[in-house]
C-alpha cells in the first residue's frame, strides 16, 4: 500500500476561541476516533489542551487520522486557490499536528498525545484505495474538527526514550518488549511522520522497499500498527506504544517537497528488532 501525503484539503475556517483557566487535570483527555470505508466518526468539538487520540479501524481497508490546523483569518477558499497554483506544495498556513497512523482492520491504538492550540482544523486519510489509486480523503474521509472553549491543564507524559526525526532519517533508541512512552520529535525541516510496521516473518526493510517500487506485485510484507501521525517542523508529541517479540520498522510516506519522492524511498526507514525477553 502507498501512501500519499499531498495537501489536498478540503474544509475550511473557524475562529480561535478565546482561552480561560481550570483546574489541572492528572492525565490528557483521550479523543475517541473510529475509521471506516471511507468516513471518520469523531467529536465535532474537542476543549484545547493537552489530548491523546485513541483511533479505532473498523475497515477492512488501512485507515490513518492525519490532522491538520488552519491558521486563524484561513478558510476554504485560501486553501483551495493555493492548491490550484501549487498543486505539489503544502500551504503555509496549515500544520500538520499529528493524530494517529495508518493501522489495519480490527486494530486499536493510541496515537499521538499532543497539546492543541485553539483553532480550525481538518482530518483527513491520504491511504490509497488499492481497487482505483484514489486517496481516500476523495472519497469523503475528511471530517473537521474545532478545538474550542475551556483548555484542559494536564501533565506532560513521562517519556521512556526520544525519536528525533530529520531528512531523512529517524534517530531512534534501542527498543525493549513492552509498554514505552516516546518523545517524538520533528527536526525538520520537512514535514515527517512516524509509522510503525511489524514485518512478515522472514521479511526485511529491503523487501518492504522492494514492494513500494512501481510495477512491484502484491502488497509490502508487513503490518501498519498506527503511530503518532505527521507534524510539521519543529513540532513534538508522545506516543505510548505497546512491542512485542518480533521484527519491525519505522518509516516516513510524505512525499519529498523538491522530487516528490516519498521520504522512505529517500532512506528515511529504521529497521529493527525486539527480541523476546
Amino acid at each position: 500500500m502507498r501512501y500519499p501525503f499531498a495537501p489536498a484539503l478540503l474544509l475550511g475556517l473557524a475562529a480561535c476561541a478565546p482561552k480561560s483557566e481550570t483546574a489541572p487535570a492528572a492525565a490528557p483527555q483521550v479523543v475517541a476516533i473510529t475509521t471506516k470505508d471511507f468516513a471518520f466518526s469523531a467529536p465535532d468539538t474537542v476543549a484545547p489542551g493537552l489530548t491523546t487520540f485513541r483511533v479505532t479501524n473498523e475497515g477492512p481497508q488501512d485507515h490513518h487520522v492525519i490532522l491538520g490546523r488552519l491558521e486563524q483569518g484561513k478558510n476554504l477558499q485560501d486553501l483551495m486557490a493555493f492548491m490550484k497554483k501549487n498543486p505539489t506544495a503544502e500551504p503555509p498556513f496549515l500544520s500538520w499536528r499529528g493524530a494517529g497512523g495508518a493501522l489495519a482492520a480490527g486494530q486499536t491504538v493510541n496515537g499521538a498525545t499532543v497539546d492543541l492550540p485553539a483553532g480550525h482544523y481538518v482530518m483527513m486519510c491520504f491511504v490509497l484505495d488499492p481497487a482505483d489509486q484514489r486517496p481516500h480523503l476523495l472519497k469523503g474521509m475528511m471530517r473537521e474538527l474545532v478545538v474550542a472553549g475551556a483548555p484542559v491543564t494536564a501533565k506532560v507524559p513521562e517519556a521512556h526514550a526520544e525519536i528525533r526525526m530529520k531528512d531523512f532519517a529517524f534517530v531512534a533508541p534501542d527498543l525493549s518488549a513492552g509498554t514505552h512512552t516516546l518523545h517524538v520529535v520533528n527536526d525538520g525541516p520537512q514535514t515527517h511522520e512516524i509509522q510503525l510496521i511489524r514485518l512478515n516473518e522472514g521479511a526485511n526493510a529491503q523487501d518492504f522497499l522492494a514492494a513500494l517500487a512501481p510495477g512491484a506485485k502484491g502488497p509490502p510484507p508487513g503490518t501498519m500498527l498506527g503511530g503518532p501521525g505527521a507534524f510539521s517542523a519543529g513540532l513534538d508529541a508522545y506516543w505510548t506504544a505497546t512491542f512485542t517479540p518480533g521484527h519491525y520498522i519505522f518509516v516516513c510516506f510524505v512525499p519529498d517537497v523538491a522530487s516528490g519522492m516519498p521520504h522512505v524511498m529517500k532512506g528515511m526507514v529504521r529497521e529493527f528488532t525486539i527480541p523476546a525477553s
